[in-house]
């Protein structure tokens, strides 16, 4: 629910795009900047985040995540100005990154081995169903935007309450000793996999986020460019959870991981072209299933659990990154 929530919190932005411009905000380059400032709390908020983890009870940072993301969603909601908007989605994007963080933490803990890819596939499935909720939901609001936003809002709401009534603390919490450093050989591989981990995240994030603008463009209406938008959304949530469980069993999970976004590269390749909308953007979320539950899963192989929240800090300010920087150039 909390991943729903941030997935929908994240793309609201976009879902309302051509309501917002010329209203909230002056021009689509502010409005590149609106949905870029979730991420960019994550460059400063994510080293600090892994510390905390390693400090305190996962349930503690878990419930201050979506607490935040409900507090900026509100700010945003009742934004008269670009400025306060602006405060609201960084405050929004600071509590997502704690339940980012913490998310993937929760489920190397409390999984091993084969089960490992599954679980987190069902985790991070969460995320772009949230997305493609936004992107189908926010047209019903017809030229309302607000109304629009302060359904987020509460949405994020209602996933904190849901938190507070059913987290518990993670098993592994009290016996695992926490450590702040990475030996030395550890640094590469872990800003390696990072590297991918952002590129992968923001071309999707970026790619779904200014679809229905993009469509809207091409003389699609609002509806159908949102209708469109959401089926690449939802068109990975059967194959999320099991495509990289599959992969994971198959020996293979870095060839298959290599394919598919070399693929998902040709698919916005062919978009940027004229090629057919229909086919190439749901075709791009369909290849994207796989490895967003496999290079996670090659990250959480690189350390020890003693290590895992830290590792956590290092790893997303790079995604963050590369996310701002998408968002700004797009």
């Amino acid at each position: 629910m909390a991943r729903t929530s941030m997935g929908a919190q994240l793309q609201v932005i976009g879902a309302l795009g051509p309501l917002l411009v010329g209203k909230l905000v002056a021009d689509w380059a502010s409005l590149g900047t609106l949905m870029g400032a979730y991420s960019l709390a994550g460059i400063v908020v994510a080293l600090p985040a892994g510390i905390l983890l390693a400090r305190f009870s996962v349930r503690a940072v878990l419930l201050a995540g979506v607490g935040l993301m409900a507090l900026g969603g509100v700010l945003l909601a009742m934004a008269p100005d670009v400025t306060t908007a602006l405060a609201g989605r960084i405050v929004s994007g600071i509590g997502g990154t704690l339940l980012t963080i913490t998310g993937a933490k929760m489920v190397l803990d409390r999984f091993s081995g084969p089960t490992v890819a599954l679980a987190m596939g069902l985790m991070l499935m969460a995320w772009p169903f949230g997305i493609g909720l936004a992107l189908l939901v926010a047209p019903l609001f017809g030229l309302d935007w607000r109304a629009g936003l302060w359904a987020s809002a509460l949405f994020c709401c209602l996933a904190f309450l849901l938190v507070l009534l059913t987290v518990g603390s993670s098993p592994r919490e009290a016996t695992a000793a926490a450590r702040y450093g990475l030996y030395p050989r550890q640094w590469g591989p872990l800003l390696g996999i990072g590297l991918v981990w952002a590129s992968y995240n923001a071309t999707f994030a970026v790619a779904v986020g200014f679809a229905p603008a993009f469509l809207t463009a091409r003389g699609m209406t609002p509806g159908e460019a949102g209708l469109l938008a959401s089926v690449i959304g939802f068109s990975i949530l059967p194959l999320q959870p099991f495509g990289g469980a599959l992969a994971e069993r198959s020996s293979r999970p870095m060839l298959v991981t290599v394919l598919c976004v070399s693929g998902m590269a040709l698919c916005l390749g062919g978009v940027s072209i004229g090629g057919p909308d229909w086919l190439f953007l749901p075709l791009f979320r369909i290849l994207a299933a796989a490895p967003s539950s496999l290079i996670i899963v090659f990250a959480g192989k690189v350390l020890s659990p003693a290590t895992r929240a830290f590792r956590m800090g290092v790893l997303y300010p790079v995604l963050f990154t590369r996310a701002v920087d998408l968002w700004w150039r797009a």
